[in-house]
């Protein structure tokens, strides 16, 4: 069972709950190989930060619930200096994403236009369930560790980062294909269905991060064809839960990047260190893998408990970001990550290079 695990940290530094998941998953026959990313913590069934490939089989619940979560990264080639000249203004700036992008739980007063949903389950009510949510959450944040983040690069040029999924519409998908099975067999009705299902999540969770990034493109002032172009010219896409059929067998992510070969990636760190932008190195040892964060040292109750919010408010300030620091942000203080260096290091010329990193100025959470 051992020889099936590969992991990028000591499996002595993963928190007990995980490691009985990463065990296990990884005793299942069916289960034929398990990275593990260094950000592991405990998850729904597979940990999160856990690639799991899988012989001949899908599995919904190792996908996990926000289908297509992931990032969307531009670099705008406009330096700092240009869009930024006070704290005032990136307060202002900072106000009126809030005002535009609904977050949270909140959703969008009047609807934006999108394919409608048709479940491939035949289900009229998850397809009634997902159509419901579909129109009114496209282009909405969300909240827990999504966050919008504008920061400076090390060339000083400003960029933006988004972290974002399905919102509530992989978790419909997700809920109901949960009920019919651990595993669903690749060649059966159920198992195709979820995988037709589970795209629309993954295009849908892209679209998401897209209408908020145009949103913020035109805040920052600039124009529809210069926002698309930005977007055209430097865009980083990468999503983290998902499942890909391989010649191999079924490959799932859950926390976890991909990192093939030349594949451009983000790697976020906390609302205090910003994110680091990484090239793939396509190792397959560790199934081409890498991870979606830090990875938390803190569960979000034991957060609130011990953080106190004086302090997290002093390292907000001494960084000088705009940022909402509040007891309902209290769980996603800096020190309620892992250490962002030691992830990275875990990480660097073995599945990934690092090549640039962005330091957050405004950063907005749910």
């Amino acid at each position: 069972m051992k020889d099936k695990i590969k992991s990028l940290i000591d499996l002595s530094q993963v928190e007990p709950e995980a490691l009985k998941q990463i065990y296990d998953v990884a005793s299942l026959d069916i289960v034929k190989k398990l990275a593990i990313m260094p950000d592991v913590h405990t998850g729904y069934d597979l940990c999160i930060g856990g690639v799991a490939l899988v012989e001949d089989h899908i599995s919904p619940s190792f996908v996990g619930y926000d289908i297509g979560c992931g990032m969307c990264f531009v670099n705008t080639g406009v330096k700092k200096e240009e869009i930024f000249r006070s704290r005032k203004e990136r307060e202002k700036i900072a106000q009126q994403i809030y005002k535009a992008i609904p977050v949270g739980n909140n959703i969008r007063k009047k609807p934006l236009d999108y394919k409608p949903f048709k479940s491939a389950s035949g289900d009229k009510n998850l397809t009634k369930k997902v159509n419901d949510k579909l129109y009114h959450s496209l282009g909405t944040l969300g909240s827990g560790n999504h966050f919008i983040e504008i920061g400076e690069n090390l060339e000083g040029y400003v960029c933006i980062t988004i972290h974002s999924g399905s919102r509530n519409i992989g978790h419909s998908i997700a809920s109901y294909y949960m009920k019919k099975g651990r595993f669903l067999p690749l060649n059966s009705d159920i198992g195709q269905a979820y995988i037709q299902d589970m795209n629309f999540a993954l295009e849908y969770a892209l679209e998401n991060r897209l209408t908020m990034m145009k949103e913020i493109l035109k805040i920052l002032g600039f124009t529809e064809k210069e926002a698309k172009k930005i977007i055209k010219k430097t865009l980083i896409n990468e999503n983290h839960n998902h499942a890909v059929i391989t010649e191999e067998g079924v490959l799932h992510r859950k926390g976890a990047t991909p990192a093939d070969e030349g594949q451009l990636g983000i790697i976020p760190a906390n609302m205090r260190d910003g994110v680091y932008l990484t090239v793939g190195l396509g190792n397959k040892e560790f199934l081409s893998s890498a991870s979606h964060g830090a990875g938390r040292v803190l569960s979000r109750r034991k957060a609130k408990e011990l953080i106190d919010l004086e302090e997290f408010k002093k390292v907000m300030d001494s960084a000088d970001i705009v940022a909402k620091v509040s007891p309902s942000t209290l769980d996603e203080a800096p020190f309620a990550y892992k250490d962002i260096n030691q992830v990275i290091e875990a990480q660097r010329g073995v599945v990934v290079e690092i090549i640039d990193q962005v330091k957050p100025v405004i950063n907005i959470k749910g």
